[in-house]
Formats: C-alpha cells, structure tokens, sequence
C-alpha cells in the first residue's frame, strides 16, 4: 500500500496519533506515515491508550477509526480528545461508508472523513498536507506577531525614555 511520487513530503515535527483495533491496517497505515515523512507518529489499538496519550501530550493530528471493538466509538474518542486538546485535527479514516456516521463526525468537529479502501492512502496524505501547511502557517503568523509586539514594546519604552530625558535638567 505504499504511495510512490506524492509530492507532499511529511512534515517530521507534526505529531500524529492514530488508533484502529485492526493490527495489520494499523501497522500498514503507520509505516506508510512514516515512509512520506511523517517521523512522528504514535499509534494506539484501542481508545483508552490514545486518551490516555492525548492526556501526556497533545498531537496536532489523530487519526481515527470509527470501529473501535467494544462500547466505545471514534465519535467517543473524538470528544475527548476535543475537550483535552482543542487544537487537535481529527480525521476518521474508517471502513463505516456511512453518510450519517460521517456527517456526525463533522458535527463533532472532525476535520474530513476517509472510507478506507484504494484510495484512502492518498487522500489522508493530502489531507496531512494540508494540515500541516496551516499549522506552519499559524505558527509562522504567531512568530511575526511576537515579533511586532515586541517591536511596540520597545517603541513604548523608548518614547518613556526620551519624555523622560526631556524633562530631566540640563547640568
């Protein structure tokens, strides 16, 4: 299943969580991450390790099964992870192809929905693509923000020094 010429090479400081209860597809998806460069990716077969994860240190991305085995849903694991770590993306990347399970993972603040099949690889790679261009992006623009607070700041001081030194008497 491994993607050749993609053009998005993965961004190794992104971290990502995925959890799936399939092994084999856990294990090939992971690998595949790893392969177009994303070197930072944790991977979890059930919900209470990806929580118990996202608990520790929040990932800017989880990856997220529908199915989970048991009571618990990605719908379920989605909620949490929103309450622990708001600017968590989530994707489900599922087998469930259906249109009411994918619009209530929108509704909960998923940020697409992938049926796993022939295509699935590609399109979640992309979707990190893209991703990881806005958390650039939104890191770059709170950088040049510091930068002009800091600016302000230094023109405030600067201005109180000079009112200052106006008013201090001439020797």
């Amino acid at each position: 299943m491994e993607i050749s010429g993609l053009k998005n090479k993965g961004d190794e400081n992104t971290l990502i969580y995925f959890v799936d209860d399939d092994l084999i597809y856990l294990k090939v998806v992971s690998h595949d991450l790893e392969k177009q460069g994303y070197k930072n990716v944790r991977s979890f077969s059930n919900a209470k390790d990806i929580i118990a994860a996202v608990k520790e240190k929040k990932p800017d991305i989880a990856l997220l099964d529908y199915h989970l085995g048991g009571k618990t849903t990605g719908i379920d694991v989605l909620k949490r992870i929103k309450e622990l770590s708001p600017e968590t993306q989530n994707i489900f990347l599922t087998a469930s192809d259906d249109i009411n399970v994918a619009i209530e993972t929108m509704k909960h603040g998923a940020y697409d929905y992938v049926i796993k099949g022939d295509t699935a690889l590609i399109r979640i790679n992309h979707i990190l693509g893209n991703i990881c261009t806005h958390l650039k992006a939104n890191k770059k623009g709170r950088v040049i923000l510091l930068y002009k607070i800091m600016i302000v700041f230094l023109i405030a001081i600067l201005a109180t020094l000079l009112s200052i030194k106006s008013y201090m008497p001439v020797n």
